[in-house]
């Protein structure tokens, strides 16, 4: 979005949003109202009727078919006008024959011109007038040839005022329907004249009745639409809300109305190549409404979902005239959806989505079906009742299918991740990762632990597992250009950074993030991708070279400022960019320790949150106190998997003679690297105590933190 325009809205949100709603509303209530002219129902001529029609007032309806026959029998009986010039001669003589050829069986009107009064008289034998070439052969003595010429001409203007003059003659041929008056009763077979009155009575309905029609759904959708988004502001304290996500509902329940019309439209043909008569409302199964509410299922939190399903389920229930029961049917169809789809994580997945739910839509239909037998006290046609179930039934695999073909489109223009996108990227064969297991092998595997610590975490807390092990992947890619600068991957034991002032080793520590950004951009790595990037670190403080510039500072010369020692940011915005800061950070200082014990690894683990929570980095991603236990557990867990206690093996006798063989490398060579990764930590010494300590805080910690959602 254009950065003007989203400053506009952002300083004029409430105008913004007021606007946005009138459009939207206008623009929808205008497709549900828009007709293309079809006849109600689809019917056609010999089709039986389901129901009785009677006029519920007086029509004068238009036989536009007679009439329009009228209006050709009229201009057939218009003969063209010829001017005669008798000045230029007393015999008719036309320039070519070819003239009168087309009225040859009808004659032609001649004009006299040269008179005042112009008078007219027909000519019905088109053989008294002659052409030019005729008339010389007969030309009298002492004339010459040359002098004989044409004396009537074809009058285009005339004729055509003629023409119209004879059209506005015809009186349009009227069908006259008296109010009460049956147009066809149930079971007897449509005619031409039946169609021909249905179709008159809707437009004169749509006539005096669409302008209101179009008003009430205007409002009607203006009130649904603020129940839903005073709703989803409320959603929208606890979780982000983007305008985003907004536009992309607006367009996808724009595209679900604009599909019910159209396969309904649709089905009115397919239905006549039955070889028997089936009702157009058993199409209506078909729709597969539920692929709305399966696609933002799988782009949005389910809360969205949740709000978005009914919404879709009323519209589509009032483009088939009201109809409740189809209303229920499509409202059931979507929540069923929802749930179905939250454990998708491939295709097939989708289409199993599909089988399932065109079961669930089997057994609703026929579920409203009974109802209204009981209720109203009819009976079942059990000619359609087969045909109605088995098109409910496909219409969940069709929304399965929908999904597929229409997700990617909407991945691309909103810049969505679906869970099916990010196991593509998930695979471990993206030109990125491929580089950093060469290029960098300590940072891959630093992001695969920092992967696995992220999923369990946020499985544990309910958040996107999925997402935060995959964007754990790519969170330190901008060490790439400087991978020889980070601990973990100095292998020769050459300290890069003993050469350098403080500062400059903290610009070039915190370039990763800089750098990152820039590579997933080149490599288009999605949006919620790349702003982990940056969030990952937030404002954390590089605090060893911060501590060792402190350690050479000159108060008279120059005061070290704290600021030049800080990550960029922003802090964490969601809860999975605050767990994978988390388990970045905790990941770095328990691969440092000697102690690996059950019981130091859950000191470190608690004492690395507490350090990050009161340093301020999860301010902004709505991590509660009940989250950060569920965080630390599941961190432990996972660590005392990872550096569990093995067994020494007695060495054999190769061991034994190379372990008294002596090194080649100088004793201080030997321990640089355990001497360099307690180094660059970069944590202050940790304090005793758990993660307990947190709860000592001030009242003003605790809001900053959010509130518990258990």
């Amino acid at each position: 979005m254009n950065k003007k325009i989203k400053y506009y809205l952002d300083q004029h949100t409430f105008w913004a949003a007021t606007l946005g709603l009138l459009f939207f509303a206008f623009l929808t209530a205008s497709l549900m109202n828009f007709t293309w002219g079809e006849l109600p129902l689809g019917i056609t001529v010999d089709k039986i009727a389901h129901q009785d029609i009677r006029a519920d007032k007086d029509y004068n309806i238009v036989d536009e078919e007679a009439t329009e026959e009228s209006r050709r029998e009229a201009l057939d009986s218009v003969l063209p006008v010829f001017d005669w010039n008798e000045g230029l001669g007393r015999e008719k003589i036309v320039e070519n024959r070819d003239v009168l050829t087309p009225w040859k069986e009808k004659g032609i009107i001649i004009r006299q011109i040269r008179h005042a009064s112009q008078p007219r008289f027909v000519v019905k034998d088109l053989s008294t007038i002659l052409t030019v070439d005729e008339a010389r052969t007969r030309v009298p003595r002492g004339v010459q040839r040359e002098d004989i010429n044409a004396t009537i001409f074809f009058n285009e203007a005339e004729t055509q005022v003629s023409r119209m003059q004879a059209l506005a003659g015809v009186e349009p041929v009227i069908i006259h329907v008296q109010a009460g008056e049956s147009i066809v009763r149930n079971g007897d077979p449509y005619t031409s004249r039946d169609m021909k009155v249905i179709e008159g009575m809707r437009k004169e309905k749509s006539r005096f009745f669409g302008r209101t029609r179009l008003i009430g759904t205007f409002f009607f959708i203006i009130l649904l639409l603020g129940v839903f988004l005073f709703v989803f502001q409320r959603i929208g304290k606890r979780m982000p809300v983007d305008v985003n996500d907004l536009v992309f509902q607006g367009v996808l329940l724009l595209m679900l109305i604009v599909l019910q019309r159209s396969m309904i439209f649709i089905s009115g043909a397919v239905r006549g190549l039955f070889p028997f008569d089936v009702p157009l409302f058993t199409f209506y199964g078909l729709v597969p409404i539920a692929a709305g509410a399966m696609m933002v299922r799988l782009v949005l939190p389910l809360s969205m979902a949740v709000l978005f399903a009914p919404v879709s389920a009323v519209l589509a229930g009032m483009l088939l005239q009201g109809s409740w029961n189809y209303t229920l049917y499509y409202l059931i169809g979507s929540v069923m959806g929802i749930q179905l789809m939250s454990n998708v994580h491939n295709r097939s997945q989708i289409l199993k989505v599909g089988l399932e739910l065109g079961l669930l839509n089997v057994v609703t239909l026929l579920a409203l079906d009974l109802v209204n037998v009981t209720s109203l006290g009819g009976g079942m046609n059990t000619e359609d009742i087969g045909i109605k179930l088995f098109l409910a039934f496909l219409g969940g695999p069709l929304s399965s299918v929908m999904v597929l073909i229409l997700m990617p489109v909407f991945e691309t223009i909103f810049n969505y991740v679906t869970p099916i996108k990010l196991l593509e990227y998930g695979s471990l064969n993206h030109p990125i990762l491929r580089e950093m297991i060469v290029r960098a092998p300590g940072t891959y595997h630093h992001s695969h632990m920092v992967g696995t610590l992220s999923e369990s975490a946020c499985e544990a807390i309910g958040a996107d597992s999925l997402f935060a092990r995959v964007a754990s992947y790519f969170h330190d890619i901008g060490k790439l250009r400087k991978a020889n600068y980070f601990i973990e991957n100095m292998t020769s034991g050459e300290d890069r950074h003993s050469i350098l002032s403080p500062s400059m080793s903290a610009l070039i520590i915190s370039a990763h993030v800089k750098d990152g950004i820039e590579l997933a951009s080149e490599y288009k790595l999605p949006q919620k991708i790349i702003d982990i990037i940056p969030q990952h670190q937030g404002t954390k403080l590089i605090s060893y070279f911060f501590n060792k510039a402190k350690e050479s500072e000159n108060p008279e010369m120059h005061v070290v400022d704290e600021r030049e020692f800080r990550y960029p940011g922003p802090k964490p915005q969601t809860r999975e960019a605050g767990v994978i800061l988390l388990a970045d950070t905790v990941e770095a200082a328990t691969r440092a320790l000697k102690d690996r014990s059950p019981a130091r690894l859950e000191e470190v683990v608690r004492n690395m949150i507490n350090k990050n929570f009161i340093d301020g980095q999860l301010d902004e991603c709505e991590l509660t106190l009940k989250d950060l236990h569920s965080i630390a557990e599941s961190f432990v867990r996972i660590l005392m998997g990872v550096y569990h206690q093995r067994i020494e093996y007695p060495p054999d006798e190769a061991e034994r003679a190379a372990r008294e063989r002596p090194t080649n490398l100088p004793i201080g060579q030997q321990a640089i690297g355990q001497q360099n990764a307690d180094k660059y930590l970069q944590s202050k010494p940790i304090r005793e105590g758990s993660l307990h300590e947190v709860t000592k805080i001030t009242p003003k910690d605790i809001r900053r933190i959010g509130p518990d959602r258990s």
